[in-house]
């Protein structure tokens, strides 16, 4: 199957600002949910980013899109019950997507990620 779901944090200016946003590639149906109702479980997952917007931001730019997660299936759920490993991402901060040792994991699959309020998890 192929991954159709682009997951990322909106941080453009208006009523969405600092919410989830959930793409379907397919059709390019786009919503929003605020992180306190984001409890989901994704499946089939690649970590994405831009490198060189990537940069740019760490070095001071302004912020734009440059990292998301594409995955086969999202779903909500009450809550989740396996937490695996941390994963996070803030170019101010390092420019790439990191797990709990820091190590840069841009491009790296998972056969399972959740996500509770802000938090990422690969389980």
């Amino acid at each position: 199957m192929k991954r159709i779901i682009k997951i990322r944090f909106h941080l453009g200016a208006g009523e969405n600002f600092m919410k989830w946003r959930i793409e379907n590639v397919n059709d390019k149906d786009v919503s929003f949910y605020s992180p306190e109702e984001m409890i989901a479980l994704m499946t089939n997952c690649k970590l994405y980013n831009q490198k060189a917007t990537a940069n740019n931001i760490h070095n001071g730019a302004n912020k734009t899109v440059c990292a998301w997660i594409m995955c086969e299936s999202f779903e909500f759920v009450e809550q989740v019950t396996t937490f695996g490993e941390q994963i996070k991402y803030n170019p101010r901060v390092i420019p790439h997507w990191v797990d709990s040792q820091g190590n840069n994991i841009d491009k790296k699959e998972y056969v399972s990620m959740s996500i509770n309020n802000k938090t990422i998890s690969a389980i």
